[in-house]
């Protein structure tokens, strides 16, 4: 656990996780118990809530800002993948552009070309109605000549709608190419957006099943320290009766010496009747004459000894059966963790939005 703790404080604060903090709290937790063996309690009451609310505020705040990270990320590459199709979107518009160039020149070229030709035509008509009256050798020269002018026009023509339907095709093979690219960005998009929201489900599974464990291991510990608790106090009581038979046992032994001595000196000894008697007249004697004079020398029966010594009996089973109890315990836990690191609980049921959960600090 404390290298745990140390490998927590070491971290820069951008890396820690809320698993982090509850090793911190943990370590402090352990550092407090050794504080209060030796000092008491009464030296933490005012540290120990002060302490709990620091370590419920960094947890907040690691979480805040693991999500606020997250969604830096996604905020970065959503923008970037919006300038990316904003880019091409301008390309395009660009592209549309100046096919929209190439067709206006396209169409001027070839409406100059058209008004050429009338023009032509109408030379043709003036031509053909002045040389009318000419011969017809040079009627049919001055014919030929604009048939070959009109060809070269059309030729011109031609193969200016051709070079423009090329353009064109590549053009719209360009642009296909570019929607194609947009597709496959936008389709990465939407996986990138389904591998975030699966790693943040993960995420959120993985610190429900810490809370979780670190809630289970508290309470393991509770449990044992009230155990422990117990087991203490019955070793104290254990300790009081034998120093109560011990007391006993020394009244037994001062009674036999007294009786000895009373034997040797030709008195015979009293009986139990004549004991609690001469007791009682004792009692009431002591109280008639001073109130202030008590007697120190508890007697008791032979019974009432034989019933303390089954009850201390009854007590060292009740402890032997106790620190079995919490040997098993002890073993029980250990192979809960061992269980636990080799393989994980199920996660446990989401709460609703709307209940606020338990702080995991102050639980552990």
């Amino acid at each position: 656990m404390e290298t745990c703790v140390m490998s927590a404080l070491d971290r820069p604060a951008a890396q820690l996780t809320v698993m982090d903090v509850y090793d911190i709290a943990a370590g402090l937790g352990q550092e407090f118990e050794q504080v209060i063996e030796r000092f008491g309690c009464e030296s933490l009451v005012g540290v120990v809530p002060k302490i709990v609310r620091v370590l419920e505020l960094l947890e907040a705040l690691v979480s805040s800002g693991a999500a606020g990270q997250e969604a830096e990320e996604l905020r970065r590459e959503l923008d970037t993948l919006r300038q990316e199709r904003s880019d091409r979107f301008a390309q395009e518009k660009k592209h549309q552009k100046e096919l929209e160039l190439v067709e206006d020149a396209w169409r001027g070229e070839v409406q100059d070309l058209l008004s050429q030709i009338t023009q032509l035509h109408a030379e043709n008509k003036r031509l053909l109605v002045s040389l009318s009256l000419k011969e017809l050798p040079v009627i049919e020269e001055d014919l030929q000549k604009p048939e070959e002018k009109e060809k070269q026009v059309m030729k011109k023509l031609k193969d200016l709608v051709d070079r423009q339907r090329d353009e064109n095709r590549a053009k719209d093979h360009e642009l296909t190419q570019k929607n194609e690219d947009i597709e496959a960005f936008q389709t990465q998009q939407h996986r990138l957006i389904r591998i975030n929201q699966d790693l943040r489900h993960r995420a959120g599974v993985m610190e429900a099943q810490g809370k979780a464990l670190i809630q289970q291991r508290a309470e393991l510990e509770a449990a044992a320290q009230a155990r422990q608790q117990e087991l203490v106090a019955l070793q104290l009581e254990v300790t009081r009766l034998r120093k109560e038979l011990q007391g006993w046992q020394l009244e037994n032994e001062v009674t036999d010496i007294e009786e000895t001595s009373l034997s040797r000196s030709g008195m015979s000894p009293p009986t139990l009747p004549q004991k609690l008697k001469v007791s009682e007249d004792t009692d009431s004697e002591r109280d008639t004459d001073s109130l202030e004079q008590d007697s120190d020398t508890p007697g008791f029966t032979l019974q009432e000894l034989r019933d303390v010594l089954q009850e201390k009996n009854e007590l060292k089973a009740q402890v032997f059966l106790l620190q079995e109890e919490l040997a098993f315990y002890k073993r029980e836990e250990f192979e809960d963790d061992i269980s636990f690191m080799v393989c994980p609980p199920s996660p446990p049921p989401c709460s609703s939005s709307t209940d606020q959960a338990e702080s995991g600090i102050r639980r552990l």
